[in-house]
């Protein structure tokens, strides 16, 4: 999936090689503790994400437009075993992507907001 994106991982090594569902969006309240390993591909780049991913099963975060998470969500992620992987597409983009390749054979949701 790293490569469908065009992802580059930020973790020194891939701890996950498989989730269960992909959320593309920025709407963390989307995410519920009845969702299990979960991919998600956000904007957001703050670390309320990292207190997300401990009450959610969060197993990887993508970060969308080439943003870099900080050393501080990095040594998180760490903690957590959470892959972090950033990729210089949007969330539109990650979207299409992982629907085109993966729509058949893996749950994508995706709350994405209209670009004006």
């Amino acid at each position: 999936m790293i490569e469908t994106i065009k992802g580059t991982l930020v973790n020194a090594e891939l701890i996950h090689d498989s989730v269960d569902l992909v959320y593309v969006g920025s709407d963390l309240n989307e995410l519920t503790d009845d969702l299990t390993n979960i991919m998600l591909a956000t904007n957001l780049v703050h670390i309320r994400l990292m207190e997300v991913a401990e009450e959610v099963d969060i197993v990887a975060i993508v970060f969308c437009h080439g943003h870099l998470p900080k050393p501080k969500e990095i040594s998180r992620a760490k903690e957590l075993e959470i892959d972090l992987i950033t990729t210089p597409l949007s969330l539109e983009e990650v979207h299409r992507q992982l629907k085109a390749e993966y729509g058949t054979t893996l749950d994508i949701k995706a709350k994405i907001a209209p670009t004006v």
